[in-house]
């Protein structure tokens, strides 16, 4: 009996699902034609980030740990490589960091942030899915009545988030360059919000992959 403890991913059970609608006179359902395909990120570090955006030394030490510089202006995020800092409030953030490790990160920031600040590893309660393909903007506006067609266009480095709802959940949602979507989601909604793209992308055929 092995005593070595596997870890698995929030949507593991998820990986490889696949549904699509049957159409009339077709006799199999081609996995390849999705309009829809959902994968989940690695295991990542999820911090919530709290400071006082008006002090130049408290963003100054956020860009030189992060080596990205803190969104300050309302529903934008911030990007560099695996790395994202996501604004959330005036004085509230989310930095993820695909693949990354929460304490090391939140280790180096304590050292380096000085003054009123607050850091909490939420990694454990969340998990991202990134949404792409040709039925990604659709499946929004199923999900949420915000105005997501308002957006422009995300950069490399830069682009636009909100915290809003998501079917009869919640999530954070911000754009790409390649015009997928990433979603950080709670855990305890995870498994709902699958079978929920599950069921809405079937008409388009949606698949979940392990990112």
């Amino acid at each position: 009996m092995s005593n070595s403890i596997v870890q698995e991913s929030v949507l593991y059970y998820f990986h490889g699902a696949f549904n699509k609608s049957a159409v009339p006179g077709s006799l199999f359902s081609d996995q390849t034609d999705c309009g829809l395909v959902i994968k989940e990120a690695p295991f990542s570090a999820h911090l919530n980030l709290r400071g006082d955006a008006a002090d130049s030394e408290f963003c100054l030490a956020v860009a030189k740990v992060l080596n990205l510089t803190l969104p300050l202006v309302a529903g934008t995020y911030s990007r560099n490589g695996n790395t994202s800092i996501y604004w959330l409030g005036p004085s509230e953030w989310l930095i993820v960091e695909i693949g990354g490790d929460a304490a090391v990160i939140e280790a180096t920031m304590r050292k380096a942030l000085q003054g009123h600040i607050s850091i909490v590893d939420v990694s454990g309660g969340q998990t991202s899915i990134n949404m792409r393909g040709s039925a990604a903007a659709t499946l929004l506006k199923k999900s949420s009545v915000y105005d997501f067609e308002a957006w422009d266009s995300a950069e490399p480095t830069a682009g636009r988030v909100v915290q809003t709802t998501f079917a009869k959940a919640s999530a954070v949602v911000s754009n790409r360059p390649d015009g997928s979507y990433d979603l950080v989601i709670r855990r305890s909604f995870a498994d709902y919000v699958a079978q929920w793209l599950l069921d809405a992308g079937a008409e388009f055929g949606c698949r979940v992959e392990q990112g």
